[in-house]
Parts: structure tokens; C-alpha cells; sequence
């Protein structure tokens, strides 16, 4: 068995307990799994073949929000306009499901209060100390009896004009992190700014904030532990997939994209592996892996077209690709999947 074959199990497995992967899409994964392996997974990895994926002993019923039907319209727009007029929309929603799984009543109420009068919520998470939380430069600390956030947040949507914030921050000597809902008056003391030209065609843009401001424990979101990010990704990473691609299918329609049969082989298999995932109403143990490699699998058909110059304009070139690394780029998506299952082997 060939090292891409041994190690891209752990991308086509967890897909292939949703739907058998096509073979043409399979050596595209594999090949994507060679050029992301760092030299840890080089050097150590024993090349042994991944075990066969245990059955879950235990199955949780999967919280169900009013929100997904609202979203799930929205990405069945998208075939047919495309994913600008609908993004805010979506990602709005998106953050209204983490807040019902993790928020207090009275939080809940608190925002309800601040977006109807008309002002918009923003999840703060890409952190300037890098993607390791040990490193992370935005910290909740105790200084003099005082609570204090420091934030140094970058790449945030629409984070150059914070309304108000959930902000993902480390806390000193614990092993995980804490989310803050920072209000619009403690928002409005961070500095804030544009970075990057817009995405899609000028309706998405990207900031950085950063600052310090004192804070108070009831802004702590407490609720659900620490399984509710799990599960929020469970219930929102496949829709954000199956959004990708009908993106997809909406910039072909209007050849900005020139996809061949088998191109769209692909990305009917992955709007397949999302609905199947969308209709499984239980939470295992088995859930984050397999809407991990789906997004793996969404990032690396969309880098794919880029490279094989399949995409007309810059614009949307760089549209893909940023994609490719929203909500979990492809390294981040296979080395967490792969750090849980590298001592299952055969």
C-alpha cells in the first residue's frame, strides 16, 4: 500500500462512512494529503493501515434550531444567485445557532435587544499569536481584582466595524480557551480596521481589532460546555460546504467557472455527502471527524480548479481560495483528524 493511499485514509474514511468517495476524487485527496504532511507525520507515523472506523457506542440527539430551515433556504438560493447576496445572511445565522447552544437566557435576550436596533454581532477567532492556542496574544486575565480582555484578533468578517463581539480568547494556565460577549460600548474602545481587498465582488470584508478593556463574568458564555462547539460545527459545517458548491454551480452557470463532468462528479458527490450529514439527527463520536474531511475535501476541489486554471477572473481565484481556508483550512481540518486517529491502526 502506498504512503498516499495509508494516510489518505484518514480523509477518505470518515468521508466513505457517508458515501463512497469516487475514485477520481480519491487520488485527488490523496495527493492533497502528501503535500500537507509536516515532518512529525513524516518521520514518526509508523505507515501502518488505519484500522476500520468502530461503531459509536453512544448516539446523542442532535439539537435541532429554527435557524437551519431559514439556512437551508438560503443555500438553495445560492445555486441560482450566488453566495454574495446571501452571505451576511448565512453567517448571521450561523452565529445565531452558537449563541442558542452556548449563551444564558438573559444573554440571549441581551443580543436579541442589540440586533433589533439594528446592530450586528461578529465571531472573533483567527488569533495574531498563530493557530496555537499556547501562543494566542488575546487573553482573559485577573489583574488588581479586575477581569481584563486583551484582544489582538485579525481576519475577522466585518471586523472593522464591530457592533458587537463573541471573541475566542485563552486563559492563562488552562488548556482551553473562553468566548467573551464583548457589548458595542466595549467594542467601540478597540482599534479596528480594513485588511485585504473585499471578497465577492466587494460584500465581504475582512478586519483586525485589538485593544484592552475590562470585563465582567456575565459576560462569559458558559452554556452547552465544551461539546457545543462540536456540535455547532456538526450542524454548520456541512451547510457552509454545500453553500461552496452551489457556489460552484452558480459561477458556471454564468461561465466564470468551467467545470468538466467530472468536476461536477465531485461536487454533486459532496452536496450528497452534506445532505446525508444534514439529515443524521445524532451526534457521535464519529461527527467532528467526518465534517472535518468534508471541509478538507471542499477546500482542496476548490484549490484544485484554481490551479488547473479553471477559474476565469483574479476576483474569483482569490474568492476560492479564501474559502479554501475559512472555517478550517485543509492542514487544520487533516491534522485534527489525524491527531485523534493516528494510534488506530492495524
Amino acid at each position: 500500500m502506498s504512503i498516499a493511499t495509508t494516510l489518505g485514509h484518514f480523509i477518505t474514511q470518515p468521508l466513505s462512512a457517508v458515501a463512497d468517495v469516487p475514485a477520481t476524487f480519491e487520488q485527488l485527496l490523496q495527493r492533497s494529503v502528501l503535500r500537507l504532511l509536516d515532518a512529525n507525520m513524516l518521520i514518526e507515523d509508523s505507515l501502518q493501515p488505519l484500522a476500520p472506523e468502530r461503531a459509536s457506542s453512544v448516539q446523542q440527539p442532535l439539537e435541532q434550531f429554527e435557524q437551519t430551515w431559514v439556512i437551508d433556504q438560503l443555500i438553495d438560493c445560492i445555486k441560482q444567485e450566488g453566495l454574495a447576496p446571501h452571505f451576511h445572511s448565512m453567517i448571521g445565522l450561523f452565529g445565531s445557532i452558537m449563541m442558542s447552544l452556548t449563551a444564558t437566557p438573559s444573554q440571549l435576550q441581551q443580543v436579541q435587544d442589540w440586533v433589533n436596533d439594528g446592530i450586528f454581532g461578529h465571531f472573533l477567532m483567527t488569533d495574531k499569536g498563530g493557530p496555537s492556542l499556547a501562543h494566542w496574544r488575546t487573553q482573559l486575565y485577573q489583574a488588581d481584582h479586575e477581569l481584563r480582555l486583551k484582544v489582538d484578533k485579525m481576519h475577522g468578517i466585518e471586523a472593522h466595524k464591530l457592533g458587537f463581539a463573541m471573541i475566542v480568547a485563552a486563559q492563562p494556565g488552562k488548556p482551553f480557551p473562553v468566548t467573551v460577549m464583548l457589548p458595542p460600548e466595549l467594542c467601540a474602545q478597540l482599534n479596528q480596521r480594513a485588511v485585504g481587498n473585499t471578497y465577492l465582488d466587494g460584500h465581504l470584508q475582512l478586519g483586525n481589532c485589538s485593544g484592552e478593556v475590562a470585563v465582567t463574568t456575565d459576560m462569559m458564555l458558559s452554556g452547552g460546555g465544551l461539546g457545543s462547539v462540536n456540535r455547532f460545527l456538526t450542524l454548520v459545517r456541512p451547510r457552509f460546504v454545500k453553500s461552496l458548491m452551489h457556489h460552484l454551480l452558480f459561477l458556471h452557470q454564468h461561465k466564470e467557472v468551467h467545470l468538466d463532468h467530472q468536476d461536477q462528479h465531485h461536487i454533486e458527490y459532496l452536496i450528497g455527502v452534506c445532505q446525508r450529514q444534514l439529515e443524521n439527527n445524532h451526534f457521535s463520536i464519529h461527527s467532528v471527524n467526518r465534517v472535518l474531511a468534508t471541509k478538507f475535501a471542499s477546500n482542496e476541489l476548490l484549490l484544485n480548479l484554481v490551479m488547473d486554471n479553471k477559474v476565469v477572473r483574479t476576483e474569483v481565484q482569490r474568492d476560492l481560495l479564501g474559502f479554501s481556508k475559512m472555517e478550517g483550512s485543509s492542514y487544520r481540518c487533516f491534522f485534527e483528524i489525524y491527531s485523534k486517529l493516528k494510534g488506530q491502526r492495524l
